[in-house]
């Protein structure tokens, strides 16, 4: 390999030898993650705590790439630990002396917390599945001594804390960033992303798998910010724009499908000249972001066409359509660069916007049932074999059952867990029984550790092995066991490791045992969910609001594109199109009630179409939008609309767009509809 041809983000000459994932930023993790683990194992030390490994093994939980990450995953993560602390105490001073209700009780609490995980996002969820195995570690901890329930419970509040602590002082101190200007250079990318795929579009250049990417990428920036806001108070008061510039984006990308449904539905002429003038100036965009004042004039000029067009008798409905789509991308790119210009700008007002997401009750279940059985059937193998490490073996299934049941693949995730336990069970060993015994002081046994935890720390950064890098981490602090007493004994140690891989294994038979993944069933209850949404919209628009139905479909989108890795492209292009004139139909429906509460007319057209919609009845649907259109064209010639301060004629020229939106939507992708 050539030496010029290396990754200029690469430290040191010698590092260019080594694997691309060794960047200043991979190394840089390593080092702090590993001084940070091992000054969090001196304090616990020279505090002289009992089980000093937690806080060191906290430390790599809580680790992440930047600090508002760190600090998110920080706060939920003693928070679960109170919770748990406090629910194990409870546990035992109620059913100590009662192992046929305790063990029930036990699994019946992860069960809960998996399937409450289940239904949360980001760190909430890791916050709700850590009160469940916290729980489980502390109370097994204390089977065999239900005394010191308390002070076990106490100690690992303290490990965690102290874990933390140590953690988030090193982060901020060597690895601050700037959450607000790393935030913001994502933004800029995402919607100069959007305005080239937009672009495409209006020019017939589209690329279907493109746009659910997008859909799915403003979910990511979310995320993103989200984590940004925990390490920036700027962040967070400014949050509000930043979705807004989503939203805006997902507009534009709603308004550019509909273009292209519309195109297919009436084989519709494509030489209209104001849709080339905006995919010159989407195009820009894509290039720089500095084109609000041409997004607001171009839009301006499709206006004034769209209502000379309505104006004229017969009037082109198509042409209405194709102009009110342009108008709304200009319309969005415009509201998108004022919303990216205000997130970054320091005078601007704070701003408050909320989203909502998709929640798989029926897999919450499964999920929650997963662990519960899990634990269940792991604590009555312990009881019927009498095995000394019977609780290593539930604690650690515990773990399995609760942590890796949220995951898309919980069997691969499990295995990878498997994997970095197997290696840690091996280095374990080569340290226990090799290495330390000839360590004597801190020092030594620091210098041991870390050439462990440096490696482990370049390996996390990695994606290919990120996985079983994480659970090294974890399991090898755990089975070396650094404390103030003796090293253990051989027959101690592996029976240990055999109850460590046991129970992740256990986890693993679970998941492909009970409820094995099925992507048809997830795609079907995606599209069951987005139908009936649509239904409470037609019987109550005033539910959903614009934000909200187009943040909770891009995430069925998300989801949808996982559950669809595998299927032939004709098939994946099928059922992209059923969820994106789903999104369609809401969103036209929610637009046109914001219109009716403005205009009668509209509101009384609009009737019949929303009964069909709450019925879901498609076909009915799609007629009646079509009869509702013909009511509001014939309501154009209503000398009294043409007043130059009436806001009744562009409201119903919209509404005549919005309903063939529908229809065509309807009449294109009829299964977006079906029963």
């Amino acid at each position: 390999m050539s030496l010029d041809s290396v990754n200029p983000q690469r430290p040191l000459w010698w590092l260019r030898l080594l694997p691309d994932s060794i960047t200043w930023a991979a190394l840089g993790f390593a080092l702090r993650t590993t001084a940070a683990s091992l000054v969090a194992l001196y304090i616990a030390f020279r505090l002289d705590l009992e089980d000093p490994k937690w806080a060191a093994m906290t430390v790599w939980v809580v680790a992440q790439n930047s600090r508002g990450m760190s600090l998110a995953k920080s706060r939920y993560r003693i928070l679960g630990t109170l919770v748990g602390a406090v629910v194990a105490v409870t546990l035992i001073a109620l059913f100590a002396q009662s192992p046929g209700l305790f063990i029930p009780a036990m699994a019946g609490w992860l069960g809960l917390c998996t399937a409450v995980s289940t239904g949360l996002r980001n760190f909430r969820s890791y916050g709700a599945v850590l009160a469940g195995y916290t729980a489980a570690i502390i109370a097994f901890d204390a089977v065999a001594r239900p005394q010191d329930v308390f002070d076990i419970a106490v100690a690992r509040v303290i490990y965690i804390g102290l874990g933390i602590l140590t953690e988030s002082v090193f982060t901020t101190v060597l690895a601050p960033g700037s959450p607000l200007a790393e935030v913001q250079a994502r933004l800029d990318a995402y919607l100069r992303r959007t305005a080239e795929i937009c672009a495409r579009a209006v020019q017939d250049e589209v690329n279907t798998a493109a746009f659910q990417r997008l859909f799915a990428n403003a979910l990511d920036l979310d995320v993103a910010a989200e984590y940004a806001a925990a390490a920036s108070a700027t962040v967070r008061r400014r949050f509000g724009h930043l979705r807004g510039a989503s939203i805006a984006a997902m507009t534009q990308l709603a308004a550019a499908q509909s273009l292209r449904m519309q195109r297919v539905s009436h084989a519709t002429d494509h030489a209209e000249p104001l849709a080339g003038e905006t995919a010159d100036l989407l195009a820009a965009a894509s290039r720089t972001l500095d084109v609000a004042p041409a997004a607001l004039s171009l839009r301006g000029r499709v206006e004034e066409a769209l209502a000379l067009e309505a104006a004229c008798e017969p009037h082109s409905r198509q042409r209405l359509f194709v102009l009110d789509r342009l108008a709304g991308l200009l319309g969005g790119l415009h509201e998108g660069i004022v919303r990216y210009r205000l997130f970054g700008d320091e005078n601007a007002p704070a701003s408050r916007l909320s989203f909502s997401f998709h929640v798989d009750h029926l897999a919450a279940l499964h999920n929650g049932i997963r662990a519960f059985v899990g634990v269940a059937l792991g604590s009555l193998f312990w009881i019927v074999t009498a095995w000394s490490s019977g609780p290593t073996f539930v604690v650690i299934l515990s773990v399995i059952c609760a942590l890796y049941a949220t995951r898309p693949d919980p069997v691969g995730g499990g295995m990878g867990f498997l994997k970095g336990g197997c290696a840690a069970v091996c280095a374990a060993a080569l340290c226990n029984f090799a290495i330390l015994p000839h360590m004597t002081t801190f020092a030594e046994l620091a210098s041991v550790i870390a050439v462990f935890m440096v490696g482990t720390g370049l390996a996390m950064r990695h994606p290919g092995t990120a996985a079983p890098a994480t659970s090294f981490a974890f399991l090898f602090l755990d089975l070396i066991g650094p404390d103030n007493s003796s090293r253990p004994d051989p027959a101690a140690f592996f029976n240990g490791a055999v109850a460590l891989l046991m129970g992740v294994g256990f986890g693993i038979v679970v998941f492909m045992v009970l409820f094995p993944a099925d992507p048809a069933a997830q795609r079907a209850r995606l599209r069951a969910a987005a139908r009936r949404d649509l239904a409470r919209i037609g019987r109550n628009p005033a539910r959903f609001t614009t934000e909200h139905w187009l943040s909770r479909m891009a995430d069925r989108l998300r989801l949808q594109a996982a559950a669809d890795r595998g299927l032939p492209e004709e098939e994946v292009e099928a059922n992209l199109r059923d969820m994106i004139a789903a999104l369609t139909i809401g969103q036209a429906v929610l637009a046109l009630a914001g219109l009716a509460r403005q205009v009668p007319t509209l509101r009384d057209a609009m009737d019949p179409v929303l009964r069909r919609l709450g019925a879901r009845d498609g076909p009915g649907m799609a007629e009646a939008a079509r009869r509702a259109a013909d009511r509001l064209g014939a309501a154009l010639i209503d000398p009294s609309l043409h007043d130059p301060g009436s806001i009744a004629r562009p409201a119903l020229i919209r509404g005549i767009v919005l309903l063939q939106d529908m229809s065509d939507a309807v009449s294109a992708r009829p299964r977006s509809l079906a029963p």
